[in-house]
């Protein structure tokens, strides 16, 4: 796996690919404390078990040159770093909600959300009528063919756009917006 790609949190390997980045930057620092501790008993890297003579060379090189060890404390505060970050973002994934928006059944139909393809999806049981789906246009929505819905990208802006649509309402008489977990703020230092 390349360590300098992209995990975006909707993936649903996002966790796992973490948990392997973790893993990396965790097991590089344990080499690196390997091999200063080695040059440290011995004065030099040649004989290092995975390092064939010409990279000892060259971290012997490094020492004598410019730096007391062949990874000095920069590699690792690096790490540790990178490792900080990973664990607060598993963290982060691990604890929040499943979805932040939750789907509904309107007249004629159902709302889904669509996490995979980040969509609001209306399915309708039968063809909206023109007036509806000029409205449905009006805001924003698309017919995907493929998925034979109605559907828009999916964002907190789509629920106060579902709250003016009168035709896909909740029919338990609550607006959409009323229908989806309420965001819990973090606690911000006093200005």
């Amino acid at each position: 796996m390349a360590y300098n790609n992209l995990i975006r949190a909707n993936d649903p390997m996002a966790i796992n690919m973490l948990k392997e980045n973790l893993a990396h930057f965790e097991n590089n620092i344990a080499y690196m404390q390997a091999v200063n501790d080695y040059y440290k008993a011995n004065g030099t890297m040649v004989n290092f078990e995975g390092i064939d003579y010409a990279e000892a060379v060259r971290l012997d090189e490094r020492v004598n040159g410019y730096q007391s060890a062949p990874y000095p404390g920069r590699f690792f505060k690096e790490n540790y770093e990178k490792i900080g970050r990973i664990k607060s973002n598993i963290d982060r994934l691990e604890n929040r909600p499943k979805t932040m928006f939750n789907g509904w059944q309107f007249v004629g139909g159902e709302a889904i959300i669509n996490l995979a393809n980040n969509r609001l999806q209306l399915i309708f049981e039968e063809k909206p009528t023109s007036e509806q789906r000029a409205i449905l246009k009006q805001n924003g929505f698309k017919f995907a063919p493929k998925a034979t819905a109605w559907q828009r990208p999916l964002d907190y802006k789509i629920m106060a756009t579902a709250n003016r649509i009168d035709f896909i309402k909740p029919l338990d008489g609550k607006t959409p917006m009323d229908l989806q977990p309420k965001m819990t703020h973090r606690n911000a230092p006093e200005r």
